[in-house]
């Protein structure tokens, strides 16, 4: 049964009884109207900061089995809570009550007022109650930092007034970074901005992970050494490589540990900054005053470095703090040859990442349409880029798919929602290539279904006509095509992860 508070004015609890048993799941839809629909951050989170105090007001009276932000379409967003009924008159209450106070009913004055000045109360305390549904109040927060502010300050006789205020109560705001909505179920501190997360040594890394981005959490973090090359700094273990250009972003980072987060340096450093002066977050504003920031300096040899295995997660671990960088850039072929052949000190790791790389091929013929689909299923299962949970397999080879034979949701992040990718899986002899004329209406299936993402999968050579084509999805309409296989980047991933080629291929002795 699914619930839309904008459409609940018209129930009573009569029918509402009528219509629902306590053992059946509910879905709680509270739209979230000015997300992508307004320039107005102030508009954002006033509408996050209501959507939460009615949320919260329900949480005794269900029992939750998940909640998410959903994309419907281009355009709306909507908050859902999935769960049963622990008290069905008492939720009736709280969800008529919902519909009116935002926005789906004419109140009266007084009725208005009230409400509002009991979310106000609410926004006050906001740093120190506990959340069920902290997605919203994360959500809350990064808007406020991303803009937020900016606006609130123009109301006020003086900015520099209002950003001392501010940062006096909140310091850490001053580098882009809010704690995380304190969980009734987890406790530890995490600080998040919208470019990287600061966490405390003494916080559990890997239950952080899973609690906000669970598929990292599935995968090892190894060390890695740091080196320059080409005027770049690239990260290096023993099984990937990765660009590491967040210098700007790690700066700001350890700023804000060891100026906010860090007690004992902040009663000593911070008062002495300048309070307006800005971080990057806000680079597009203008400076309130000034006058010169002190940077701190950062020890390089306190400093160590760790890379997930996938190489899309890196960790600076730097006095006390972890700080997590995500979306980063692994190294091509030619890149780790060139780096293998200049920097010596680092030959006997990347001679190590080139030897998993081609010490092998793959004998295709060992395989069949049927198994090659689940080869492809099982690499972007394992795929730290994507959410395992959503993936679905569009029925056998050869069936009537739509054009989707594996669909797949990026993976969630606080600052990033997931997204639609959908795949082809094409078997072919190696003898032929593949061209766009084979992949029949791929863009009406990106505009059917919604996708953010598109890919394919082959066991041959992709041809000129097709990389056309995708760069056209990529150029035209913003669709990450980034993800596509021939059978030369599938040999080379295979190689380097052979549980899942010992699987499907045999194993040579």
């Amino acid at each position: 049964m699914t619930i839309n508070i904008k459409d609940f004015k018209n129930n009573d609890i009569n029918s509402f009884k009528e219509n629902f048993s306590y053992e059946q799941e509910l879905n709680i839809i509270f739209p979230i109207q000015s997300i992508g629909r307004t320039n107005s951050k102030i508009e954002i989170i006033t509408e996050l900061r209501d959507v939460s105090f009615c949320c919260e007001k329900a949480v005794d009276y269900i029992n939750i089995i998940n909640f998410e932000f959903v994309t419907t379409d281009k355009y709306d967003i909507d908050f859902q809570i999935k769960c049963t009924v622990s008290n069905i008159e008492k939720l009736f209450e709280i969800l008529n009550y919902s519909s009116k106070m935002l926005g789906y009913e004419d109140l009266d004055d007084d009725t208005r007022i009230e409400f509002l000045d009991e979310v106000l109360e609410y926004e006050d305390s906001l740093h120190k109650l506990y959340f069920t549904f902290t997605d919203l109040i994360n959500a809350y927060w990064a808007n406020l930092l991303d803009g937020g502010y900016w606006e609130i300050a123009g109301e006020y006789d003086s900015e520099e007034d209002f950003f001392r205020d501010t940062y006096k109560r909140h310091p850490e705001h001053r580098f882009g970074f809010w704690r995380n909505a304190k969980s009734k179920v987890y406790k530890d501190s995490i600080y998040f901005s919208t470019e990287s997360w600061i966490i405390p040594h003494e916080t559990n890394l890997i239950q952080a992970l899973k609690n906000y981005s669970e598929p990292y959490a599935k995968f090892e973090i190894n060390e890695a050494e740091l080196v320059n090359f080409n005027g770049k700094q690239i990260l290096l273990t023993n099984n990937i490589a990765v660009y590491f250009d967040q210098n700007k972003q790690l700066q700001n980072a350890i700023n804000c540990s060891q100026k906010v987060l860090n007690g004992k340096l902040f009663n000593s450093v911070i008062i002495k900054e300048n309070i307006n002066e800005q971080n990057n977050l806000f680079a597009e504003h203008k400076k309130v005053n000034t006058r010169k920031k002190k940077r701190y300096i950062i020890d390089p040899a306190l400093l160590s470095f760790k890379v997930s295995e996938l190489g899309d997660l890196v960790l600076a671990s730097y006095k006390g703090f972890n700080h997590i960088f995500f979306g980063n850039t692994s190294l091509p072929f030619e890149d780790i040859k060139e780096l293998n052949a200049h920097l010596y000190p680092a030959f006997s790791k990347t001679q190590n990442l080139i030897e998993k790389s081609i010490s092998n091929n793959c004998n295709w013929q060992e395989l069949n349409d049927d198994t090659f689909e689940e080869l492809c299923y099982d690499l972007l299962y394992c795929h730290s880029k994507f959410d395992s949970s959503t993936i679905k397999k569009m029925g056998k080879s050869k069936s009537r798919d739509g054009g989707r034979d594996i669909v797949i949701k990026s993976k969630k992040t606080p600052t990033a929602e997931p997204e639609l990718y959908i795949f082809q899986c094409k078997f072919l002899s190696e003898s032929t290539s593949l061209s766009a004329a084979k992949m029949g209406s791929a863009a009406n299936v990106i505009m059917q279904y919604g996708a953010k993402g598109y890919g394919v999968f082959t066991t041959t050579v992709i041809d000129a006509t097709l990389y056309d084509m995708l760069e056209g999805f990529k150029r035209n309409q913003g669709i990450d095509v980034s993800d596509t296989w021939s059978k030369y980047e599938l040999a080379r991933y295979l190689n380097r992860h052979s549980i899942i080629k010992n699987k499907y291929f045999k194993q040579e002795h």
